[in-house]
Order: structure tokens, then sequence, then C-alpha cells
């Protein structure tokens, strides 16, 4: 196959399940997608991850059968608002995750551990705390901080309403506040 000289007759390729169209789009758009997604992340690493995570998605869930450039003005309008919603994204499930955390340290309650083996305590300590918790609460808690799920993806995961899962994760917050509470760290 021929190189494909603009955007109309690259995606009727891709629209046919083409590989090595798809292969021609990736060596195209991938490093101004890189630096589109690093100018919001402001981390190569994460800009990297998530690019990657695009074009798995674009290839794997056909995302490119949803274009349509007569309603579009070009691919790179389409890939940059999808990049910067992606971005966005994850922004804000990262700032969930420092909230989350800064939710459990509450500055100036706690004292960061001196040493490997106080750490290794205390980390023994929130699991006695988390397995205190009615089960529930200790999965929600667990898929929230351990795992790093978002209300939503736990909420479809154990088949409750993301109301019910701010609620079970405010209330696990609490319970281990007091239960932690009682240790001198």
């Amino acid at each position: 196959m021929n190189a494909i000289s603009n955007d109309i007759e690259l995606l009727a390729y891709l629209k046919s399940g083409c590989l090595q169209a798809f292969e021609q789009f990736y060596g195209h758009y991938r490093e101004w997608l890189l630096i589109t997604a690093m100018t919001f992340l402001k981390d190569e690493e994460a800009a990297r991850e998530l690019v990657q995570e695009f074009f798995i998605d674009f290839w794997q869930q056909s995302l490119y059968l949803r274009i349509d450039l007569s309603s579009t003005a070009s691919m790179k309008n389409f890939l940059f608002v999808t990049i910067k919603n992606r971005c966005l994204n994850q922004m804000a499930k990262d700032d969930t995750q420092r909230r989350r955390l800064q939710r459990i340290l509450q500055p100036g309650t706690v004292v960061l551990p001196a040493s490997r083996l106080e750490s290794q305590e205390l980390a023994a300590q929130l699991e006695g705390a988390i397995s205190l918790l009615p089960e529930r609460q200790s999965q929600v808690f667990r898929l929230a901080y351990q795992e790093h799920k978002t209300r939503k993806e736990i909420a479809a995961a154990m088949e409750i309403s993301e109301e019910t899962v701010k609620k079970q994760i405010a209330n696990a917050l609490k319970s281990l506040r007091i239960t932690l509470k009682k240790f001198r760290f």
C-alpha cells in the first residue's frame, strides 16, 4: 500500500479495517499526540501511556468508525479534542487520588514513619483497621485507595450506585480515623 495523501482517504482505509492504514495513522500522528498530551499533563511518562492507550482503544474499539470528517474540521481537530479530554480525565483522576490520600493522612495529625520498620508497622496497623470494617466498606475502600478506582468504576464493579460508593468511602474513612487515632505514630 502506498502512502495515503489525505485524512479522508486515510479514514476510508481505516474504516475498511486496513492495518497498514492504522500503521500509517500511528506513524503520522503519534509524536504530535504525545506533544499535545505532555502540554496538558506535564509528565512525559504519563503522556506516553495515555497516547499509547488511545491508540490501543482507537484500533481495538474501532473509534475510527465514529469519526465524521464532514462534520469535523479535520482529523487533527478530532484527535486534539479526544486527547485533551483524556488528559483532563486523567488529571481529575490524579487529583481525586491526591485528595483521598490527603484525607487519610490529615496533615498535622500524622507523623511520617522514620524507619522502614515503623512504616511496616503502620501498614500492618492500617491493614488491621481495614479488616475491622464491614465487608462492603472494606471492599469499596480497597478499590478506591489501593486499586485507585474511581467511584464510577467501583459502582459498576460492585453493581451499586455512585452515591452508595461515596457514602461507603466516607464511612470507611471515619471508622479508620477513629481506629487509627488509638495508635500513636
